[in-house]
Parts: C-alpha cells; sequence; structure tokens
C-alpha cells in the first residue's frame, strides 16, 4: 500500500431474504397406487397425512413421466397451498454439485413464471446514492428490478440500472487503484476498479473482474450448508427448540451470514495482498436480518440474533481496521439503525443514519453537521484531492477532510445510458406483429414501471421539483384510479407547486371516499394554512384531535397554525401537548421555543431551542431562535456563537 488510503465500509438496510427450506423425511402410507384415479380420493379428510418416497438406484432417472396425446395435455401438475417463506411447491436437489434442474423445448418459448402480486417492496437506492453522490434521478436505480430487453419482462437490479459513475471508478480512472467488493448494482463486476459484484456471494457468473483474480476469490464464496449447529447456536442459542419444518427463519439466518462472511473473505483477501489507495466495501446482513426479524415480532428464541450480527460485524470491522493501519482513513456509513423502518407514521420523522471516521487528520470524538448520504462521495474525492463536482449536490465534510482541493476530475460522473423500454416492440404490436413470450410478461413490466415512476415523483418531490413530478404522478392516478396513496402524492405535489385548487379537488374527493381517514382533518388544514384561512386550519385541527387524539405531529401541525395566527398561549400549549406526546420530537420543541419567545419567556425559550438543537443538531432555524433568545437575555457572547451555527447550517443545506 502507498500514499493516503481509504478504506469504506457501509452497513445498509439493503433487504434480500433467501429461504433454504429443511429436507423433511417420511413414508408413505402403504397404500397401491390407483391409475387414472386421484390417490388417495378426492377427499381432504383422506389425504395423506405423511410423505411419500419414490427411491431408484439406476444410471437414468429415479422417475419419468410423459403425455404421448399429440396437440395438447401437459406431463405433470404440481400443486400445493404453502404461505410464503415455507416449503415451494416443486424442489430439485442436486446432492452431488451437478445441475439441479434442466428444461427443453424444441419450440420457441421456454416457459414462463408468474406471480400473482407483482407490486414488490421499493428497492433502497442509498447504496448507490453514496456510491455516485446523486439523487436517484440522476444514478438511475428506482426499483429492485429492472427491464429485460430479452423477454420485455423485468429481472433482478444490475449494473446496467446505473446511470453514473461510481466513486471507485472515478478514482481509478484518475490513476488510483480501487477496489469494491459486495456493493449492491455492481453485477456483472465490470472495471476499471478492481470489482467482487454483489452477485458473488450467490455463485453468480462474472462476479470478478479482472478475472484473473477468480482462483484467488471464488474458493473463497462461503455456503450456508457450512455452518455447523454450535455455530448458528452463537446467533439462536435454544435454536434446537426451532421446528424448522414450519419455521424457515434459521435457514434465512444461514443464507444471510453467509453472504457477509463471503464479503468479508474477499475483502480482506484483496486488502492484505493487493496493492489499493481506496476500498468500498458493503455488508447488508444488518437490514436483511432487520427484516426477517422485527422487532415487533421476533420470537423470544430469536431475540439474541440482533445483538449477536452486531458483534459478529465488530470483528469483520477489527480485521478491516488491522488490515488498513493506522495511516488509513476509515469512514462506516449506515443510512439507518438496525430495525428502523424509512418513516415513523406515529411521530411522522424519517429515520437517522450514522457516519463514524477515523484516521489521519480526523479529530476524535468531533461531531458533523447537516450532513447526508450524498455527502459521502464528495468527501471521498475531497480526500484525495480532487475538487467538488458540480452535477452533485452533495458537500464535502469538512469535519473529514480539511485540505482544498487542488484538482478537478477529468471524467463526467454522469452516463449517457437510457433506461431499456419497450416502445418499439409496441410500434410493431400496432402493425399486427405479436411475441406471445412479451405478453406474458407485459403485466409485471407495466407493474415495474409504475414503482419506478412512483419512486421518481418522490425523489422529484424531495428536492422540490413537484413541476416535474407532477405529470408523472397524474399518469399512474389515470391508470391506477383506485391507488390512494398515488393520489395523495399528487395531491402533496400540486399543494407544493402552489395549485391549491388542484389540491383540495383531490382531498375533497378522497374525503368523501374514506371519511374516516385520520389524515382528513390535517389534509383539509393544512389546505386551509395554504390559503391564510388560519382559524378554519384550527377548526379542522380540533376536529381531527378529537376523533383520533392526541398524535404529537397533529399537536405540532396545531401550534404552527397558532403560531401564524399570532396567538402564543394556544400555540405553546399545543406545542408542549406534543412534547409530552413524544419527547423526541425536536420541530415541537423549537415551535415552543418560538412561541415562548415572542411572549417574552425568554429563559424558557432558550432552554427549549437548546431541546431542540440536542435532538437536531442541524436545523438552522432552531440555533436563530436560541440566538434571539439569548440576546434578549443579554448574553450577547453566547448568542454570537448561536447566530454563526445557523449561518454555517444554512450554507451546508442540501438536497440528500
Amino acid at each position: 500500500m502507498s500514499g493516503r488510503t481509504l478504506r469504506y465500509i457501509l452497513v445498509g438496510a439493503l433487504a434480500l431474504a433467501i429461504g433454504i427450506p429443511s429436507v423433511a423425511i417420511g413414508f408413505g402410507e402403504g397404500r397401491s397406487l390407483l391409475l387414472g384415479k386421484r390417490n388417495p380420493s378426492p377427499s381432504g379428510s383422506k389425504a395423506l397425512s405423511t410423505e411419500t418416497e419414490i427411491i431408484a438406484s439406476n444410471g437414468t432417472y429415479g422417475t419419468r413421466q410423459s403425455n404421448k396425446k399429440d396437440g395438447d395435455g401437459g406431463g405433470a401438475i404440481y400443486g400445493c397451498r404453502s404461505n410464503p417463506g415455507n416449503e415451494p411447491c416443486v424442489r430439485a436437489n442436486n446432492l452431488k454439485g451437478g445441475r439441479a434442474f434442466e428444461f427443453a423445448t424444441v419450440g420457441k418459448e421456454g416457459g414462463r413464471i408468474e406471480t400473482g402480486d407483482a407490486s414488490g417492496a421499493p428497492f433502497t437506492t442509498n447504496a448507490t446514492g453514496v456510491a455516485t453522490g446523486l439523487n436517484a434521478d440522476r444514478h438511475g436505480v428506482l426499483d429492485q428490478v429492472e427491464p429485460d430487453p430479452v423477454t420485455a419482462g423485468v429481472r433482478p437490479l444490475t449494473r446496467a440500472s446505473v446511470q453514473a459513475i461510481p466513486v471507485w471508478d472515478l478514482l481509478a480512472r484518475e490513476g488510483l487503484r480501487c477496489q469494491v467488493i459486495g456493493w449492491p448494482a455492481t453485477h456483472p463486476a465490470s472495471g476499471p476498479a478492481t470489482c467482487v459484484s454483489d452477485g458473488f456471494a450467490f455463485g453468480l457468473p462474472d462476479t470478478v473482474r479482472p478475472q484473473s483474480l477468480e482462483p484467488r476469490l471464488l474458493p473463497l464464496r462461503f455456503k450456508p450448508n457450512e455452518w455447523t449447529g454450535d455455530e448458528l447456536a452463537l446467533f439462536v442459542p435454544e435454536l434446537t427448540r426451532i421446528d424448522q419444518d414450519k419455521d424457515k427463519r434459521l435457514a434465512k439466518l444461514a443464507v444471510i451470514l453467509a453472504e457477509a462472511v463471503s464479503v468479508h473473505a474477499a475483502a480482506t483477501t484483496l486488502l492484505e495482498t493487493d496493492e489499493w489507495d481506496f476500498a468500498a466495501v458493503w455488508f447488508g446482513v444488518l437490514g436483511r436480518a432487520a427484516e426477517i426479524f422485527p422487532d415487533e415480532t421476533v420470537d423470544e428464541v430469536y431475540k439474541d440474533v440482533i445483538s449477536g450480527i452486531y458483534r459478529f460485524l465488530d470483528l469483520f470491522l477489527g480485521r478491516l481496521l488491522s488490515l488498513a493501519g493506522p495511516e488509513t482513513i476509515v469512514m462506516l456509513v449506515s443510512d439507518r439503525t438496525a430495525g428502523a423502518s424509512e418513516w415513523r407514521d406515529s411521530v411522522g420523522r424519517g429515520a437517522r443514519g450514522m457516519l463514524c471516521a477515523t484516521g489521519p487528520g480526523i479529530e476524535a470524538d468531533k461531531l458533523t453537521f447537516g450532513t447526508g448520504l450524498l455527502d459521502v462521495t464528495p468527501t471521498i474525492l475531497s480526500l484525495f484531492g480532487f475538487s467538488p463536482v458540480p452535477e452533485m449536490p452533495g458537500r464535502a465534510i469538512v469535519e473529514i477532510t480539511h485540505r482544498p482541493p487542488a484538482r478537478a476530475l477529468r471524467t463526467p460522473v454522469q452516463l449517457p445510458k437510457p433506461e431499456p423500454d419497450f416502445a418499439d416492440a409496441i410500434e410493431l404490436e400496432d402493425f399486427g406483429y405479436t411475441d406471445s413470450i412479451a405478453a406474458s410478461w407485459r403485466a409485471e413490466a407495466d407493474a415495474a414501471r409504475r414503482r419506478r415512476d412512483l419512486h421518481l415523483a418522490r425523489v422529484l418531490m424531495s428536492q422540490n421539483r413537484s413541476e416535474e413530478a407532477i405529470p408523472l404522478l397524474q399518469r399512474l392516478s389515470a391508470e391506477t384510479p383506485d391507488a390512494i396513496d398515488i393520489r395523495l402524492f399528487l395531491g402533496h405535489a400540486l399543494f407544493q407547486h402552489g395549485r391549491i385548487d388542484e389540491c383540495r379537488s383531490i382531498c375533497e374527493t378522497l374525503v368523501a371516499e374514506c371519511p374516516d381517514s385520520p389524515y382528513a382533518s390535517v389534509g383539509r388544514a393544512h389546505l386551509a394554512l395554504a390559503e391564510g384561512a388560519y382559524a378554519e386550519a384550527v377548526r379542522h385541527l380540533a376536529a381531527g384531535r378529537g376523533s383520533w387524539g392526541m398524535i404529537a405531529t397533529l399537536d405540532a401541525v396545531v401550534g404552527e397554525a397558532y403560531l401564524r395566527m399570532a396567538r402564543y398561549q394556544e400555540a405553546a400549549a399545543a406545542f408542549r401537548s406534543a412534547v409530552a406526546t413524544d419527547p423526541d420530537l425536536a420541530a415541537a420543541h423549537e415551535g415552543l421555543a418560538r412561541a415562548l419567545l415572542a411572549i417574552g419567556n425568554h429563559e424558557e425559550a432558550a432552554e427549549s431551542a437548546l431541546d431542540a438543537i440536542r435532538l437536531r443538531y442541524d436545523q438552522p432555524g432552531a440555533h436563530e431562535t436560541l440566538a434571539r433568545a439569548l440576546r434578549a437575555l443579554g448574553r450577547k457572547k453566547e448568542a454570537a456563537e448561536a447566530t454563526r451555527a445557523s449561518e454555517m447550517l444554512r450554507g451546508r443545506q442540501s438536497v440528500a
């Protein structure tokens, strides 16, 4: 290793659970097989209660089923009623290492796979945002799947969806020796940086670049069935209590832990044996474990899993730090804590992430404020002496990087790679050409396209680009008129863009359709606030409080309405109610500080502002309110410090 090097480990919330069902062993009930009949009978009460085995020992196949009728008639049907996460209807195991299945046809259509629910959960784009320094509308990753140009359907997310150059490739093009291991959306592996893709742990082809590394790295892949019971007992001490025929979570745990081990093995091998300047390693095991073992539903037997994984990753991190050495800057980044959802509906707050850094020039216990995920890549570039890229909305974190940049990147960060679509195929269909394969996948492709459009609209709205989001949401609303969430987003975009009359029309329609919705009063109140009808807003909010309780965010909105009406005593009472309901709601403390400041209670106003700052230091408004309160108390020096903090934070605010 030479020069200043940076090690970068990201613990993220990537959600992917792959089950390994346990193998049940049983025997048939000894009855003769009746040809041309349902065995044992159509009656469910007479169905077999144990497993039937057909065991062979020959050089061809154990069983063979065929239908010789020409023109129609299938070979076999396998049906079951297994719930999600339990046994599949069909499973093939090769216990020797060869192929588990093979399909062949003399025709053009190889077959198809259909799902009853193609909606799926949104794929987190945070990993790609960190790696590129761009929002999702720029880097292109908006869903967990992408269009498949071969079938006109969808396929799992790959590198093809990424429309921006990640930081390791930007630095590699500048001559630095870079490595990336296990990062989402890096499969198939590609350069110029050394790459071990996110498909490596699953045994996919083309997971290592350059290919000359394959003999060294491929044997390092750790398979889930390599775990021993004693090893898994470190995470689930009472695993013998688990009925693995019914509960597949232990098998899923084995899979995600094996993936982490595979990534760690590849990372430590490359760090220890190759010359490098920058390395990026992704461990997604915590996020996946939180999906399998959510806090609110986890059984007693699994209560130690998350803490065990933390200890496991601590060992990994210790080894990586040892290999990096004291001369290396190391950053540990997570977009949320384990088990934290993207949005806490009960209090109206988004998840808060974590950033830790150590190395030369970084002051111990130094805090960073106003920092977001999109600041990570500009910070890395700055550490290597490169000036900020105008396309990146983030900033270099000055608490980590101190030296001024001396040069500019020679490579543009954006890739001119449009997302594949099927417009050409649709035009051909207009002239009478049809493709049965494409048609069979069309519904799933359409569902994926709608998800991408919705995610894109939300990303645009987060950047206050509601004018661009509105056409997307209007089209989605027309295509799926029963999707209430899309109409809510459309209403919010119209509200954000100042088209209040159109927003009111949507809200009134939704209220008429869902009169008992707890959001009805809040929606009407927001419209009234936008129109300056503060008294009307308070009436709506008061009705909401009476119908569905003293929710903290509702009380905070009530307080804001009273502030705009200059009714400061009522505002203070509403904010106090919000604080009593949720003491961790920074906005309520800040609102209370403003109300108390207006009343003239400067001492308590300063205390409330400090409470808000303690919870969310990165909010400049709280510092500004604190400065005003301290100034009124004659504490001018402290007030000046609060003013400087407010100005500093306002200068740092960026879309993230």
